[in-house]
C-alpha cells in the first residue's frame, strides 16, 4: 500500500543507514506477488497521479479533457482563419481536430513518461513499486483523457456533417498502437535521462519537431511521390493515416501498414523496459 503524502517515511527524506553509513542509492526490489499485486500497485499510483494532478477539484478533472478539446479547435481555427474550406469534403474543423486529437494523447503520453523517474522516484522505496509502474499508471492516464475529447469530436462529426466512422472498431486499435509506441519511447527516453539529465529538457522541444513529420495535419495522398516515401518511414505517419481511414473511409484515400508500427512499439517496449532495468541501479535521492 502507498502511504499517504502526509505520513512519508523519514527513510524517504534521509536515505538508509548501513553500518552507521547514510546511502541515497534506492535498494533494489524484490518480485512480489505477480499480476494480481501488479494492477493494485498500477491502479493505486493512477489514483495517486489524478489527486496530485487536479486535487479533489472537479475543475481540475474537467480541464483534463478540455485542454486537448481546446488545442484542437485551435489548431482548427488557424486552419479555417488561412481560408481552408471542406477537405476533401469534411469540414475542416473535424480533420484537423481528429488529427490533433491522437497526436496529444501519443505527446502526452511520451512526455508524461520522459520526466516519471525525476518526479516520483521517492515512490520506489515501497517495496512492490517498480519504474515500469509508474510509466504505466502514466500512460493509462493519459490515454483515458484522450479518448472523451475524440469521442467528441466523432459526435460533432454525426450530429453536425452526418459523417460516421467508416470502421469504428479499427480506431480504438489505433489509438492503443499508438499508446503503446508513445509509452514504449517514454520508458526509452526515462531511462536514458537517468544517465544524461539535461536530455529532459530537449523532450518537449522534440515533441513539437515531430508534429510536422507525423501525419497528422497532412495526408500522404496530398504530397508528391519522392514525399509519400518518406513520410512513410514515420511510425507515427501510419498511425494517423489508419485512424483517418477508420473515421472517414473513401472520402479520403489512405497509405498505411499497421504492422510497420506495431513492430515499432514491440521493439521499443522491450528496448524501454530493458533499458528501465539497467537504469533501476543508478536512479538516488538526488534525481
Amino acid at each position: 500500500m502507498i502511504s499517504s503524502p502526509g505520513r512519508i517515511p523519514l527513510s524517504l527524506h534521509f536515505g538508509y543507514h548501513r553500518a552507521g553509513r547514510m546511502i541515497d542509492n534506492i535498494p533494489k526490489r524484490r518480485v512480489d506477488g505477480g499480476l494480481k499485486a501488479q494492477v493494485r500497485v498500477v491502479y493505486a499510483l493512477l489514483l495517486r497521479e489524478m489527486l496530485g494532478r487536479f486535487g479533489l477539484s472537479r475543475v481540475g478533472y474537467l480541464w483534463l479533457v478540455a485542454e486537448p478539446v481546446m488545442l484542437a479547435l485551435g489548431v482548427s481555427g488557424i486552419h479555417w482563419m488561412m481560408g481552408e474550406g471542406d477537405v476533401h469534403g469534411v469540414p475542416v474543423f473535424l480533420f484537423y481536430g481528429l488529427g490533433y486529437a491522437p497526436f496529444f494523447m501519443f505527446r502526452a503520453i511520451l512526455t508524461r513518461n520522459a520526466s516519471t523517474i525525476q518526479a516520483a522516484h521517492s515512490l520506489l522505496f515501497h517495496r512492490p513499486i517498480k519504474l515500469m509502474d509508474l510509466c504505466l499508471a502514466r500512460t493509462i492516464l493519459e490515454a483515458t483523457a484522450c479518448l472523451p475529447v475524440i469521442f467528441l469530436f466523432v459526435l460533432a462529426s454525426v450530429m453536425s456533417a452526418g459523417i460516421w466512422p467508416a470502421e469504428p472498431g479499427l480506431m480504438p486499435l489505433v489509438l492503443v498502437i499508438s499508446a503503446l509506441f508513445a509509452h514504449g519511447m517514454g520508458m526509452l527516453l526515462a531511462a536514458l535521462v537517468v544517465f544524461y539529465e539535461p536530455l529532459e529538457r530537449f523532450i518537449h522541444p522534440l515533441t513539437y519537431l515531430m508534429m510536422p513529420f507525423s501525419g497528422a495535419f497532412s495526408m500522404i495522398e496530398s504530397l508528391p511521390p519522392a514525399g509519400q516515401e518518406a513520410l512513410l518511414w514515420s511510425p507515427l505517419v501510419h498511425v494517423h493515416e489508419a485512424f483517418r481511414d477508420a473515421m472517414w473511409g473513401s472520402r479520403i484515400v489512405s497509405h498505411y501498414d499497421l504492422s510497420y508500427p506495431i513492430l515499432w512499439a514491440l521493439f521499443l517496449n522491450m528496448l524501454g523496459m530493458a533499458a528501465l532495468r539497467a537504469a533501476r541501479p543508478h536512479v538516488t535521492l538526488s534525481h
